[in-house]
């Protein structure tokens, strides 16, 4: 008995530091990294299947919101155009939780790659279709289409086959 508790309090523990890890982990990455958007993208995205995979409640919401505020707050992602960026926060969230949201339902039912691949595709989707509306709107420069479409998608499914690498460790 006592080493099922011991294995409860460890994993618990590790549950707990994963929780608090991953969301800070997640910020951090667009004002350490500062670099082109297909790395910044592909680590973001990546802990972004990890916490679906690994987390719940609010270190996965977190995980969700936070890289994007601090690629604004950086203001090195994309340069000169980070301001407009602001515009797209809404629709990032929501395409970071629709990739998380994807990856957990499509998981227990369809081989893993495959999830990453639609997952990355309704993410990808759906900041390609803001794009088009804010563009078509006159709000940000038309060289967020390619930002928010092609590189969206390689980013999520680059970031999620990685995540699925790691999570074949633990």
């Amino acid at each position: 008995m006592k080493v099922q508790e011991a294995v409860a309090t460890v994993t618990n523990t590790v549950a707990a530091q994963l929780a608090l890890l991953v969301p800070i982990v997640a910020f951090a990455v667009p004002l350490v990294v500062s670099g082109p958007q297909w790395l910044t993208g592909t680590i973001v995205n990546c802990l972004l299947i990890l916490a679906a995979a690994r987390l719940s409640g609010p270190a996965t919401g977190l995980t969700i919101i936070l890289p994007s505020i601090g690629a604004v707050g950086h203001g090195m992602l994309f340069g000169p155009f980070t301001p407009f960026l602001v515009f797209f926060l809404p629709f990032i969230w929501a395409g970071n939780w629709l990739l998380v949201a994807c990856f957990r339902f499509f998981r227990p039912h369809v081989f893993s790659p495959v999830t990453v691949l639609v997952s990355a595709g309704a993410k990808a989707a759906l900041l390609y279709g803001a794009a088009l509306l804010l563009v078509r709107f006159g709000w940000v420069p038309a060289l967020f289409l390619t930002s928010m479409g092609m590189v969206q998608l390689l980013t999520a499914i680059l970031g999620g086959l990685l995540a699925l690498a790691i999570l074949r460790t633990m």
